[in-house]
């Protein structure tokens, strides 16, 4: 009996060894399924051949017909693409130093084409010879792409730091109000007069008198200020060059890791001649981002779709459906009164509260469109009681709690405003440290609200039970955080922009924890959490989208199609990554990457 009981016990852990075998080497088979093709779209897939050795080379694939662009990486010089929409496509390549010429074809629905490329070394093409530095912004342009590439004779001149910013007193003026929050590479990109600079120290500062101002008296007195001015003239001037931060560490890119990744970017139309931005009422502003189209946030809605905020004159809310790349534009109730983000509650309203418009002063509303009418259908003054006694208050971020309660985070204010969706109210909860600039605002699994302060470097918390404010400083000190998420344990991750940090903020410790990213003038914006891993939207050498796996550490990078800075992130159920490419002046829109194209069955974009 009891050798009959051995050999049942015998038997049953064989089976679970068996059993657990087998579960452990699921997901490996499961990873390797792939979805099948989305109906309807079309494959490319090719040799890229060079004089010279590369790795992970970008290739771009641009559907003119629906001002759309692919891209992907080369792997052991061969790439692939797939899921692309029908049409004419204009195909190259690019990697550091070398380009393709382009070429052209048409893929049909279903068709699984094959193009071949060469790169070529870009000092040897006979329209790179002899060009010459001049003051105009790198950027995209229509017959290729570019990346960052210091050897390539192009517009901007990149040189070391304290080449371009020779020492000096003002310096130091210049890092702690200019640098910190726009990065080395902005002052070098403008080239202003005395007046110039003046103006936009004044609008930073809020000469008028405004507690609410980026620039606090205590940032820069007016001998600072003088000194500043004089520096910034010197350096860059009228007449200066276009520069940027040479890189000596470049984007530790791994073509192993990424060459299944495809980046997909949907451009928003120009507006014909004397309608929108060159309407006579627009076209003679002279405030940031007039005379273009800027994207700034995305979201995703009940049914799939993308909006974005478009913060050029005048400010329109854009519908994407990626399915097919169908876009509207919906002008908002002031088009001229300042836009930034934008939230969707549960029942599939858009809101948004207003920024800083043309007079640069007061964000006056909460406004909400209904997708479904069409119609904008509700406004709600955001300080009623003027409990925020500032001649300059921009309002930014939005959060949206389980309740459907909305929180306004003003950056020229330092406050969040409560509104009660049973009341219909607006409260008003200023911030314990003045002047501290509210950026990002979410909302945590507790309908806790939590918050960035980008000037003051702190993380703050609204306890809703208590209205109660409590703030945690990082090790770092000091620093600009611009944007944060939490995980699905509730801790609150963050990005340390002027440090190049990652930090996470335990909840049940009170207890900071950062990471430092491994690339040279990094930029950490936003972050989002899927699936375990942080998504990390980095400014620095042009852009980037980072993973980065709190388990062993490692970063994961995805080098950007183009140029430009990426302020807000979101991630669907199946794990793209939205974005839009706010700076691009050339290709303003929306953007994707999908770190997976092989697993992609849908475009519809869902949390």
């Amino acid at each position: 009996m009891k050798r009959t009981h051995r050999l049942l016990i015998a038997a049953t852990l064989a089976g679970l060894l068996i059993t657990l075998h087998l579960l452990m080497s699921l997901p490996s088979a499961v990873s390797t399924v792939r979805a099948a093709p989305v109906p309807g779209t079309a494959a490319l897939s090719g040799t890229v051949t060079s004089s010279q050795p590369f790795q992970a080379a970008k290739v771009y694939l641009r559907n003119p017909g629906k001002n759309m662009l692919y891209m992907v990486y080369t792997s052991k010089g061969r790439y692939r693409a797939v899921n692309l929409f029908p049409g004419n496509y204009e195909v190259s390549v690019q990697s550091k130093g070398l380009e393709s010429d382009v070429r052209k074809l048409v893929l049909k629905a279903g068709e699984n084409a094959k193009l071949d490329l060469s790169l070529e070394d870009i000092s040897s093409r006979p329209e790179q010879r002899g060009a010459t530095n001049s003051a105009r912004v790198l950027t995209p342009n229509d017959r290729a792409f570019p990346v960052y590439d210091p050897n390539r004779a192009d517009d901007v001149e990149y040189l070391p730091f304290d080449e371009i910013y020779p020492p000096a007193p003002a310096l130091a003026v210049a890092k702690r109000t200019c640098i910190s929050c726009h990065g080395p590479d902005f002052l070098p990109s403008r080239h202003s007069s005395a007046p110039q600079w003046n103006a936009a120290i004044d609008m930073m500062s809020a000469a008028a008198g405004s507690g609410g101002a980026m620039i606090q008296p205590a940032d820069m007195n007016q001998q600072d200020r003088e000194a500043l001015v004089q520096y910034l003239v010197k350096n860059f001037g009228p007449g200066s060059k276009t520069r940027a931060v040479k890189v000596d560490i470049e984007m530790p890119v791994d073509e192993t890791k990424i060459s299944k990744a495809m980046y997909v970017e949907y451009y928003l139309a120009p507006d014909p001649p004397g309608q929108g931005m060159h309407a006579p009422e627009y076209a003679s502003l002279t405030v940031p981002y007039a005379g273009r189209r800027a994207g700034q946030d995305v979201r995703f809605d009940l049914d799939g779709n993308v909006w974005l905020t478009d913060r050029g004159y005048p400010h329109r809310l854009v519908k994407l459906d990626p399915r097919s790349g169908v876009m509207k534009d919906y002008l908002v109730p002031d088009p001229k009164g300042g836009i930034h983000d934008l939230n969707i509650d549960q029942n599939g309203m858009i809101w948004f509260p207003e920024h800083r418009g043309v007079d640069g002063a007061q964000a006056k509303h909460l406004n909400m469109f209904n997708p479904k009418t069409e119609k904008w259908e509700a406004r709600y003054p955001l300080d009623p009681d003027n409990v925020l006694k500032f001649g300059q208050k921009w309002a930014q971020s939005l959060a949206i709690d389980s309740k459907g309660n909305i929180y306004v985070g003003w950056i020229s204010g330092t406050a969040v405003s409560r509104w009660d969706r049973e009341t219909k109210k607006m409260t008003v909860y200023p911030l314990p440290t003045p002047f501290g600039s509210v950026y990002g605002v979410i909302a945590d699994k507790k309908d806790n609200i939590w918050v960035a302060e980008w000037h003051a470097g702190k993380i703050a918390k609204l306890d809703t039970q208590t209205f109660k404010w409590t703030e945690y400083a990082p090790p770092t000190r000091p620093v600009v955080i611009r944007r944060l998420n939490m995980d699905s344990d509730n801790n609150i991750w963050f990005g340390e922009y002027s440090a190049g940090k990652l930090g996470k903020l335990d909840q049940t410790t009170g207890k900071i924890t950062e990471y430092a990213l491994p690339h040279q003038n990094s930029q950490p914006y936003d972050v989002f959490e899927h699936q375990g891993g942080i998504w990390i939207a980095d400014a620095g050498q042009g852009g980037t989208l980072i993973r980065f796996d709190p388990q062993n550490g490692s970063f994961t990078y995805y080098p950007s199609p183009q140029r430009a800075d990426k302020p807000k992130i979101q991630v669907t159920r199946d794990g793209a990554v939205w974005y839009s490419p706010r700076s691009s002046p050339d290709h303003p829109g929306f953007g994707v990457l999908y770190p997976d194209m092989d697993k992609i069955s849908t475009f519809a974009a869902r949390y």
